[in-house]
């Protein structure tokens, strides 16, 4: 009987668990080695694998493309809801295709590199619920509010976050590929900064 009611209890905290978010935000911007290097698109395909792993039925995969602003592609969303039929592996074969072919794809560069733009301005990262933003970028923000060489060279840093994303978890896959160790450590500081004036954890996977 005890081991019947803890079965029951297990069921009913799992049922009424919320469920959360994971936006996948991919850099399309000429920068970033994603859509040049077939190495690093196969890395960044394993790593989203790994991570849609850890996800359970009722949750929410978010796939949204930045760079420029006015680059009518950016508006896409794509989104999947994990269930008994649509599993994490498949959404995560589904992504790693796109992943894949990028470095295929020469005519999708992007001439900027809108990162604060789209974690201000995107909505449905859905923060209250301890969701995930997931961004395969070098980090290196190319915009009106900041000259990406300037930023690269540690003359000038990012302006102060103007979001709530308390809650959230933001992880860049690929901060400062190929950059020297000084860019990185600069970039890197400036983007946990960021995020901790937006209430957010900062996590850099630097390859």
């Amino acid at each position: 009987m005890k081991n019947l009611i803890a079965t029951l209890l297990l069921c009913l905290i799992s049922m009424g668990a919320p469920a959360k978010t994971v936006t996948i935000g991919i850099d399309l911007s000429g920068s970033n080695p994603l859509l040049s290097h077939k190495n690093f698109a196969h890395m960044a395909s394993q790593y989203i694998t790994v991570e849609l792993g850890k996800l359970k039925n009722g949750d929410i995969v978010r796939v949204k493309t930045f760079g420029a602003r006015a680059d009518a592609v950016n508006l896409l969303n794509h989104s999947f809801k994990i269930s008994s039929r649509v599993k994490p592996k498949k959404i995560a074969h589904i992504i790693t295709q796109y992943l894949q072919s990028l470095p295929e794809q020469k005519d999708l560069s992007q001439s900027a590199t809108n990162l604060i733009a789209w974690l201000e301005f995107t909505s449905g990262f859905d923060c209250t619920e301890n969701s995930t933003i997931l961004v395969i970028t070098d980090g290196l923000e190319s915009s009106s509010y900041v000259d990406g060489l300037s930023l690269l060279k540690g003359k000038k840093g990012l302006p102060e976050a103007d979001v709530d994303l308390k809650g959230c978890a933001i992880t860049f896959y690929g901060l400062g590929a190929g950059w020297p160790a000084h860019s990185v450590k600069f970039v890197r500081n400036e983007w946990r900064q960021w995020s901790e004036k937006a209430g957010a954890s900062f996590t850099a996977i630097i390859p």
